[in-house]
């Protein structure tokens, strides 16, 4: 297969579409790159089998080799790089988390463990996992480890027509199955394959097409291609239903792109969009594209824990340069060294080579897995004080809050009873848990709550993406239940609030209808319905426990921090929107209203971090659970 500098261009535009995307540099729908990856890989993966089955020079072992030359190199290297840093940033449990992951990177299914271990690709949580890219790279190595056997089993029984037939039957199930999927199974519709493998397929198919001889139609294809790669990078966001129907678009238009550049080139410059990805420096950086994706995402996940410089656009600037840079070096001094076999030179060697790094890697994951995230590399009295009342605390469970409902709905209180509440909520609704916990163990009473990250209790209300929705229509479904209209009384809706007026893709006067609109289906239901007011939040995440890798000082063996304190006044100001909407509701809505804030506030009438050492949050916005067990009397009507 002749090279395609057209191609190389069109990675460029990939994956610069992914790290602005990543960085927050204006381009919301960057993600988009992924897939214009995956056509990529398809067309090139595919046109290279069959180029070799017909001249009867194919082999498996062959086409392993190429991919494991193509791919294993850089990745080893950017995975024990990570792994390295991790060791200096990462605290005991998310150390333990990035174990996991590496273990299932290398059993090529790191997409099946963020399936399992994030919401949404796009929730806040998944943003600190340092190897989540990699999600991508395991579903293609799952379509390279079947797609040599069923191209190999097809020209040996099947006619040319025939496959064509086969494989677009396939590319279209696949494409209607990623539609379906994504109205109820948004989370597993965008990490596996068998929805995302019609996105290959795509790829695959333009392999088997034959170049267009008219100049004229190849310029209109590739004008209409491009369109349907680049508007998407700026029209959709984290929000967009994605991929389903909206991946269509990207996915035509690099299929497009792709067979319009079939065939000789003109001299003249009718083929414009050809000759503009055909440019040295987008060739230059679509060269780089590989490494450059390894490297930058775990960069920015470093920077997203450390928190400090969290929102600094130098800071986020400097980061994609320096992953630029690294991306160079390894593309210099790994990739282009393997791949031309200067080194690993024959076939075996490759291969033992392989089975070293994964032996190594999965050497590595156990380690952090049995080891607890190596917790001895901190003193017991650190790890108290790093234990943000969360880590051990059986209802602060991301990994369960990450599930669908019903599969988080849990009990709190005694057991043996029927509930007689219910607590629908977010993260915040999460850490609150121990306190209700607590409270209904005192009065002898029974409860259900179901939690979402990232997910306010709010109906038709989405802040990352669209199954937000589903989620809470499946929660108020289950309320709408016999059982439970018999049994529950009150229904408790705790979230961060704060959402709905900073981090929102909507205007907040459409959140207040929808809660409101949420609070009166829930008491047509016939319940009592409580509205937890947020806890203050802070400003500064790096003075709070969930940073204090990076304040301890090994040779004072002390911590520095600062004893933060918030007023009453600054508060009323950080929060006048969402208490102007409480009060508009309180109006409105039978509701009743519970304000934490009295037994939040100290003597002083300020807000503290602490209580007389005793840390009250864990991060900017999270109560630790000491800090929710001061809530605990505010519970106390759930033994009406």
């Amino acid at each position: 297969m002749p090279y395609r500098p057209d191609i190389d261009g069109l990675r460029a535009i990939a994956v610069i579409g992914v790290l602005f995307f990543h960085a927050d540099f204006g381009i919301s729908g960057g993600y988009v790159g992924v897939d214009v990856f995956f056509v990529i890989s398809g067309f090139l993966i595919t046109g290279l089998i069959i180029k070799e089955l017909r001249n009867k020079s194919f082999s498996v072992l062959g086409f392993w080799e190429r991919r494991v030359r193509r791919i294993l190199p850089a990745l080893f290297v950017v995975t024990l790089a990570t792994i390295s840093l991790g060791y200096f940033f990462l605290l005991p449990a998310e150390y333990e988390l990035l174990g996991s992951s590496v273990l299932w990177l290398s059993l090529v299914s790191s997409n099946i463990f963020f399936w399992k271990n994030t919401n949404s690709y796009f929730g806040g949580s998944a943003e600190e996992m340092p190897l989540l890219h990699t999600w991508s790279l395991s579903l293609e190595e799952q379509f390279y480890l079947i797609v040599p056997f069923v191209l190999l089993l097809l020209f040996r029984v099947c006619k040319f027509r025939a496959i064509l037939w086969i494989i677009s039957s396939f590319v279209l199930l696949s494409c209607c199955l990623s539609i379906y999927g994504m109205k109820n199974y948004g989370s597993a519709t965008f990490y596996l394959l068998p929805t995302r493998a019609w996105e290959l397929g795509a790829g695959s198919l333009v392999a088997f097409a034959v170049p267009i001889r008219s100049v004229r139609i190849r310029s209109m294809m590739q004008w209409l291609g491009m369109a349907c790669v680049v508007i998407p990078f700026f029209l959709y966001d984290r929000i967009t239903i994605f991929p389903g129907m909206s991946a269509v678009p990207p996915v035509a238009g690099t299929a497009i792109l792709i067979w319009a550049g079939m065939g000789e080139v003109p001299k003249t410059n009718s083929l414009q969009i050809q000759r503009f990805l055909s440019m040295r420096p987008l060739v230059w950086i679509g060269l780089l594209s590989y490494s450059l994706y390894l490297w930058h995402w775990p960069l920015l996940a470093f920077n997203e824990y450390i928190v400090i410089w969290k929102d600094s656009v130098p800071v986020k600037v400097s980061i994609l340069f320096t992953a630029l840079f690294l991306s160079w070096i390894s593309w210099k001094f790994v990739e282009q060294p393997v791949r031309s076999r200067r080194i690993f030179g024959s076939r075996r060697s490759v291969f033992i080579f392989s089975s070293v790094a994964f032996s190594l890697l999965l050497i590595c994951s156990s380690v952090l897995i049995s080891k607890e995230g190596m917790s001895g590399r901190y003193s017991k009295e650190f790890l108290e004080h790093t234990d943000r009342g969360l880590s051990e605390d059986v209802f602060f469970d991301y990994g369960k809050a990450s599930k669908g409902f019903p599969q988080n709905k849990s009990s709190l209180g005694i057991e043996g009873k029927d509930p007689v509440f219910f607590l629908w909520g977010d993260s915040h609704g999460m850490a609150l848990a121990r306190a209700i916990d607590g409270a209904a163990k005192e009065l002898s009473v029974t409860g259900e709550y179901a939690v979402r990250t990232s997910t306010l209790p709010v109906l038709d209300w989405v802040t990352s993406e669209k199954s937000q929705t589903n989620y809470n229509e499946s929660v108020l479904n289950y309320l709408s239940g016999a059982d439970q209209r018999r049994s529950i009384r009150h229904v408790i809706l705790a979230g961060r609030w704060w959402l709905a007026f900073n981090q929102s893709y909507e205007n907040e006067s459409s959140f207040e209808t929808r809660l409101i609109n949420t609070i009166d289906r829930i008491t047509d239901l016939g319940y009592s319905v409580i509205l937890f007011r947020q806890v203050p939040q802070w400003t500064d995440h790096w003075q709070t426990p969930s940073s204090f890798p990076f304040h301890f000082q090994l040779e004072k063996f002390s911590w520095e921090y600062d004893e933060m304190r918030l007023s009453n006044e600054e508060l009323e100001k950080r929060f006048a929107q969402q208490n102007q909407m409480f009060a508009r509701i309180e109006e409105l809505s039978e509701v009743r209203i519970i304000d934490p804030l009295p037994l939040l506030r100290g003597s002083d009438g300020q807000y503290h971090i602490r209580d007389q050492g005793d840390w009250i949050y864990y991060d900017d916005d999270h109560l630790s659970g000491y800090g929710a067990m001061k809530l605990k009397s505010l519970f106390n009507f759930l033994g009406n």
